[in-house]
């Protein structure tokens, strides 16, 4: 497996170092024979914030937020680093993505290989990334509701859906993006109720638990690979995607 970092020659010796803590300490859990690269990119070079993405089977890219923001490249000083510990999760988390390829050939292929944003697109980039991330959630007992102190605090005014841009609260797609980290990050009881307390739009609110009730059930179901499984999870975002635009168009 090629690891690198092609504009930045200390990150490219660190990021090989950290690859190699993630496989001696959890490879035992992964399947990554397909994977044949893993590059570091600038955070320039992605339109929106993101710390890492699948591009294929064959290839995961990490940007460069997280890296950023370490007081240093030295393994040994970051061991209780938050950020160290997110960019771990991070390669974790796509490592995890790779794993279920294995397992979920069909509802990746629907995210992966449709140039068409349709139900089982949106169905099934929502579960995937909801099973990936809650594997995840915890990891190493790192602080990571940035993402949901994000989503409380904006007013998620969603008047359209746009995957290619907009990544902003009036991007219903941008919302619905981002949603499966909050579902899976705050599974305990007592967090999600704290959030959902604090969310000032209570369109999002009523979405959310309508959602977290189509994920308990489709937990109870073994591992499955047909995208016709999430066309409950599919008509429950089509149904406020109609909602929140609706209701915003009409505010405008």
């Amino acid at each position: 497996m090629k690891v690198y970092c092609s504009y930045d020659p200390e990150y490219d010796v660190f990021i090989k170092e950290v690859v190699n803590i993630i496989l001696d300490k959890y490879g035992d859990n992964l399947h990554l024979s397909s994977l044949e690269e893993i590059e570091l990119i600038s955070k320039e070079d992605i339109p929106y914030e993101t710390d890492g993405k699948v591009l294929s089977n064959r290839k995961i890219i990490v940007t460069s937020r997280l890296y950023e923001l370490l007081p240093a490249l030295n393994v040994k000083e970051l061991l209780e680093n938050n950020n160290f510990k997110l960019l771990k999760k991070t390669l974790y988390h796509e490592m995890g993505h790779i794993t279920d390829m294995t397992f979920m050939p069909k509802l990746y292929k629907c995210v992966l290989d449709n140039d068409e944003i349709n139900e089982n697109y949106i169905a099934s980039l929502f579960w995937l990334e909801y099973i990936a991330e809650k594997r995840t959630s915890g990891f190493e007992k790192v602080n990571d509701l940035e993402i949901c102190n994000d989503i409380v605090k904006r007013k998620w005014k969603c008047s359209m859906a746009d995957p290619y841009g907009h990544y902003n609260e009036k991007n219903f797609f941008y919302l619905t993006k981002i949603l499966p980290y909050f579902m899976a990050r705050t599974k305990e009881p007592t967090v999600r109720k704290f959030y959902l307390s604090n969310i000032k739009n209570k369109l999002l609110s009523e979405y959310i638990k309508e959602i977290d009730d189509e994920l308990k059930s489709l937990e109870l179901i073994q591992m499955f690979d047909e995208p016709s499984v999430l066309i409950g999870l599919y008509k429950i975002i089509d149904k406020y995607y109609n909602i929140f635009v609706r209701t915003n168009k009409e505010i405008v």
